[in-house]
């Protein structure tokens, strides 16, 4: 899935971009993207997050966690993503 990812370090710098995700068994892969242009691939044990909430943002769906001391932020960006992210996340980190 594609989305619209806001990333917030410890020392206030924001990475705002666009993010390619998937699900695997025990872990959110991530590559972030600028453009046509990967810049980053992360991936995230399940474990390893916290401080997972949903809420709104703009009157949009928002996703937010924890991971590696870095806030998280992912905003709705199509029909049914928003949906899908929270479905998968909530399922992945309660087992």
């Amino acid at each position: 899935m594609f989305t619209y990812i806001q990333i917030t370090q410890r020392n206030s710098e924001t990475f705002k971009g666009y993010v390619d995700y998937e699900f695997g068994k025990d872990k959110l892969s991530m590559t972030l993207v600028r453009g046509m242009k990967t810049l980053r691939h992360i991936v995230i044990p399940f474990s390893e997050i916290t401080d997972l909430t949903i809420d709104k943002f703009y009157g949009e769906d928002r996703v937010n966690f924890i991971y590696n001391a870095q806030k998280f932020s992912f905003i709705n960006t199509g029909y049914g993503e928003s949906k899908y992210l929270q479905h998968h996340i909530l399922k992945a980190t309660k087992a």
